[in-house]
């Protein structure tokens, strides 16, 4: 039920409350049914007892004497169906239904009670008035039938209940769902791309519209600190820019002096190695604060992506050429795409390398390149261990670092947000594309150019 949609829940929720109650409701209602009808039972016997007894000792014709046996002409017809017993004054049977045969019905005097007579259950009551002592029987077939059908009907009308009920809290959760399900459609579209959107105000003011509010004005604020932070990123990076461009010009500078000891030059050039990287980290930084912020810009023109694709193979040689890796193009004979070439560029380069860095040893990198109606479609593909569902989820995220990447294996964990960032500038994607046991595959695609590939 975790994976249904509310609606749905909205739905069986009130169709198994509803059969909850009205079964919960049918075990009240039968015993309390069964008890009336087994009173309006007992009254009828009793009323039919002292109508008897008035004719045995007022009606016209009545026996004199209580000690002799009566005839069945003085058992009213209401009577006869019942089971019963007279006795006379010392105990003596006046008359004996025939039904009843040698049974006999035991109780104490004025109670009613239901006893099994025949394998039937019965209710008999016995009653005293002058000299005479009336037992009466009635079996309960009618009422344990009554009660039969009853639970019957409520058996089948349970599930037709339950389905009609469903159909209405479906329908009642759809309605009650709708101002959400615009919330959320609203809400989507609120991103860094269009930070200034806000979720429609419902005409209501329900409990929908309060959260409205709050939600819009969560947006608010945290629109205000993206917005603080974006500019911190990218204030702090262009500050740095400069400060660090000089370190490694006052290190170049350093590192042409003739008087520096053998250890002295070694130190310099890890100094110099490491200002470019932080040459690089700020780099990136400020473009990924230029994207966050919308003022990337993307200057697109028709380029030759062909060209571009193959001289980063031939970087791609170079990389590889100690590692018995081959490298293999599968290009059309024309390429071309509208873009920004040195985000592309970017792009290319980011994924190469990285294809280099993780490829296994005497294995394969294959780029292949071709276009798919409107787009250009790069793939870069290379042998290597499967990707875990874990860090694929996590592939594209600022700063993230595989969980079997090594120490050894340089880098920032922002290679594949930049570049994501900037083909989706393109209006295009990069994604992982699922591939067969052994590959790891790329894929970005951006606007094809006006000549189409052959």
């Amino acid at each position: 039920m975790k994976r249904w949609s509310l609606k749905v829940k909205v739905g069986v929720y009130a169709a198994l409350l509803t059969m909850v109650a009205v079964g919960s409701g049918a075990l009240v209602l039968m015993p309390v049914l069964y008890f009336h009808q087994i009173q309006q039972l007992d009254e009828l016997l009793k009323t039919d007892a002292d109508e008897l007894f008035r004719d045995l000792q007022n009606f016209r014709g009545a026996p004199v004497d209580p000690r002799r046996p009566l005839a069945a002409k003085f058992i009213p017809l209401a009577l006869q169906r019942h089971y019963l017993i007279i006795e006379g004054p010392e105990g003596q049977v006046l008359y004996r239904s025939p039904n009843l045969h040698d049974t006999t019905i035991e109780g104490k005097t004025g109670d009613t009670k239901t006893v099994v007579m025949f394998e039937r259950n019965c209710r008999v009551g016995i009653w005293q008035e002058g000299p005479y002592l009336i037992r009466i029987g009635s079996r309960l077939g009618t009422i344990e039938r009554f009660q039969e059908d009853l639970r019957l009907a409520l058996l089948v009308s349970l599930p037709v209940v339950g389905l009609v009920v469903f159909i209405g809290g479906l329908w009642l959760g759809r309605r009650a769902v709708a101002p959400v399900a615009g919330l959320s459609a609203a809400a989507e579209r609120i991103s860094t791309a269009n930070p200034h959107e806000r979720l429609p105000m419902p005409g209501a003011k329900d409990e929908i519209a309060r959260l409205t509010e709050v939600l819009n004005r969560s947006f608010d604020r945290l629109q205000s600190s993206y917005a603080a932070a974006a500019r911190f990123s990218a204030d702090a990076s262009h500050q740095l820019k400069t400060p660090v461009t000089i370190l490694r010009a006052g290190l170049d500078h350093l590192s042409h002096e003739t008087g520096l000891t053998d250890a002295q030059a070694a130190e310099v050039s890890l100094l110099r190695q490491q200002t470019r990287r932080l040459t690089t980290l700020i780099e990136d930084l400020l473009l990924l604060a230029q994207a966050d912020a919308g003022r990337l810009v993307i200057e697109s023109e028709e380029i030759d992506l062909k060209a571009m694709i193959e001289a980063a193979a031939d970087d791609l040689v170079v990389l590889v050429a100690d590692r018995n890796l081959s490298v293999e193009m599968e290009l059309p004979e024309s390429l071309t795409a509208r873009a920004d070439r040195r985000r592309v560029a970017m792009v290319l380069q980011n994924l190469v390398e990285n294809a280099a860095k993780y490829a296994s040893e005497g294995g394969a990198i294959e780029v292949i390149g071709n276009t798919d109606g409107e787009w250009a479609i790069v793939r870069i593909r290379n042998t290597g261990e499967a990707i875990s569902e874990e860090d694929q989820a996590h592939l594209f995220d600022r700063f993230h670092r595989g969980s079997k990447v090594g120490e050894n294996v340089r880098g920032h964990g922002l290679g594949l947000n930049i570049a994501r960032e900037l083909i989706r500038a393109h209006g295009g994607d990069l994604v992982l594309n699922p591939s067969e046991p052994g590959w790891i595959e790329f894929e970005f695609r951006v606007p094809a150019g006006s000549e189409k590939s052959t």
